[in-house]
């Protein structure tokens, strides 16, 4: 235990004393909190630029109304949009006149309307670019609801009355569990996206991170050396708990800044988004965080064995990736399958497909988040990946074990067979 524990400590401050270690723990709060706050801020700002549009009504009967209700206004009160009309006898050609106005910057769009608009005609909007989709959306619904009110008093229709009529329904979605109901905006899809999405990279980065430790020795022949004074099963079991201990640590930092940022986030986030918009924080329960440790710590042996084992296989990067593909999809596919449990997470598919060992700390984790399965699931789920990772352990080992010392051609198949053989 002593021989394990020693390169428990050797690889635990190799990695923590590295730039890479330090840099990472401080940037990645900051990134999460800037994937946060960024899109919240953006969303919040507009672009403070007057644009001339020019308008073509061959109806003859929306451009004085779209001109009054495109009232959109910059930050010192003119407008925004300013509408200049153009009659079909302003060029030879209306559409080539007005697009080599809009490529000299003269005009930023121009809206072309049929004169069968009423009667559903299409509507033509022509610019540079058309990304700006808040700009189009409103100009497009401006329009419409134009057309409708014409199309309606033509008929000798009120629209007042039929907008009253048609006043959409308020639709409130809420979640019941065993602390009561709680309305639910979206907050458990997020919860559950961002703690698998953490899973997921972390079972990538810190097996990648004991493979090439493992290659890395290998190749400059320190292997030979250490293995004199200990077993290969002790070395391998040191390198997946030391890098183990500095994920551990990493996560510790990020629970301490996200303590303290989930302290103050909501009144940041209030201050910043109107009240009107419907956002609220979701609320997370304790439990999550447990299971989210708990499959954390399975997941990463599980996976890190795998990465142990081709590390001792290869000889170079390029020679693991090929072997890192078959890895690479056990963790990819559970990502594929996320649509499919969201949508129904106590169907029988769902239920399968989370127990699989490989799948589990994924799938498994983002049921608990949305559905919390029964005890039952969960600890099947929990049994099956123990003993996965323990027979994992005992195929990385045989392999391991004589992989480490051999240098030169890769092994295929069958020869990996024959050391898992060995006595």
């Amino acid at each position: 235990m002593s021989k394990i524990l020693s390169v428990i400590k050797r690889e635990y401050i190799q990695i923590v004393r590295t730039k890479g270690f330090i840099i990472g723990t401080i940037l990645g709060p900051v990134l999460i909190a800037a994937f946060i706050v960024i899109p919240v801020l953006v969303s919040l700002v507009s672009v403070d630029k007057q644009e001339n549009i020019g308008v073509v009504d061959l109806s003859g009967e929306i451009f004085l109304e779209l001109d009054n209700r495109l009232d959109a206004r910059l930050s010192d009160g003119s407008r925004r949009y300013l509408l200049e009309r153009f009659e079909p006898g302003y060029g030879k050609d209306i559409h080539e006149t007005l697009n080599q106005k809009v490529l000299n910057k003269e005009l930023s769009a121009y809206i072309f309307i049929p004169e069968d608009v009423m009667e559903g005609g299409t509507v033509d909007y022509v610019s540079e670019h058309v990304s700006d989709f808040d700009k189009i959306r409103n100009i497009s619904s401006i329009l419409n609801n134009i057309v409708v009110e014409r199309r309606l008093k033509t008929e000798g229709l009120d629209p007042s009355k039929i907008a009253a009529y048609m006043q959409p329904v308020k639709f409130s979605t809420n979640k019941v569990s065993t602390r009561g109901v709680e309305e639910d905006v979206g907050g458990t899809f997020i919860i559950a996206y961002v703690l698998v999405l953490i899973l997921y990279m972390t079972l990538f980065f810190y097996g990648s991170i004991i493979m090439r430790s493992v290659l890395e020795e290998k190749n400059s022949r320190v292997v030979e050396i250490v293995l004199s004074s200990m077993r290969p099963f002790q070395l391998m079991m040191g390198k997946i708990l030391g890098v183990a201990a500095v994920g551990f640590t990493q996560y510790a930092i990020w629970a301490v800044f996200g303590l303290a940022a989930t302290r103050y986030s909501r009144k940041i986030i209030s201050g910043m988004v109107p009240a009107d918009t419907g956002f609220r924080l979701p609320s997370v329960p304790g439990y999550i965080f447990v299971y989210f440790v708990v499959f954390f710590i399975l997941g990463y042996f599980l996976y890190a064995t795998f990465y142990a084992a081709i590390g001792a296989m290869v000889n170079s990067e390029k020679e693991a990736q090929q072997l890192l593909m078959p890895v690479s999809m056990f963790l990819i596919i559970p990502i594929l399958l996320m649509t499919l449990v969201l949508k129904s997470p106590d169907s029988s598919i769902s239920v399968v497909l989370s127990i699989i060992p490989f799948f589990a700390p994924i799938l498994m984790l983002l049921r608990i988040c949305l559905l919390l399965p029964s005890a039952v699931q969960i600890g099947g789920a929990v049994v099956l990946l123990i003993l996965s990772t323990v027979v994992m352990i005992w195929v990385a080992a045989k392999i391991y074990r004589v992989g480490i010392l051999m240098y030169g051609k890769r092994p295929n198949f069958k020869e990996i067979i024959k050391w898992m053989r060995y006595s």
